[in-house]
């Protein structure tokens, strides 16, 4: 053991770390992908709708960035799971809904902050869901992701 492995663990030299920050640049883009497609047709459809189809495309575009970059190395290679974490990570992002949901609810009615405040409070809290449901659920790292969904062995994505 080094000493210098505390700071690692504390720095984005740390793997895990690294892979936070990825994931925190790939949701400011999905920021500006949710953004940019609700200007783009909200003028055509109602104000709601605009804001799904702009989550639509930001989960969609998020889910493809995520799988090419930020856990690039641990998913199994195949359509069929490709498209078993995509339906997984969706699955994830409404859940995360749900919780934001509950945060903002939690940080304005019961513990009485602001809602601007409480508002960047649930997107941290959604962050950390985020980030802990895609590596623990839907990029497992280990063994378990090397297999098929019907669990058969499978050969790891190389570089």
């Amino acid at each position: 053991m080094s000493v210098l492995d505390p700071v690692r663990e504390r720095s984005l030299l740390h793997p895990q770390n690294k892979r936070l920050a990825m994931y925190i640049v790939v949701g400011l883009v999905g920021i500006g992908v949710n953004q940019g497609v609700f200007v783009l047709v909200v003028e055509w459809v109602p104000y709601v709708v605009a804001g799904l189809l702009g989550s639509a495309v930001s989960m969609a575009t998020n889910y493809a960035m995520n799988d090419g970059w930020t856990w690039r190395k641990d998913g199994a290679a195949g359509l069929s799971r490709w498209l078993w974490r995509g339906v997984k990570y969706g699955a994830t992002r409404v859940v995360g809904v749900g919780i934001g949901l509950v945060s903002l609810f939690v940080f304005v009615d019961l513990v009485g902050i602001a809602p601007a405040i409480s508002n960047v409070l649930r997107i941290g809290v959604g962050v950390v869901w985020g980030f802990g449901a895609s590596e623990k659920w839907v990029w497992r790292t280990g063994n378990s992701d090397s297999r098929s969904v019907r669990g058969a062995r499978t050969e790891r994505r190389q570089d």
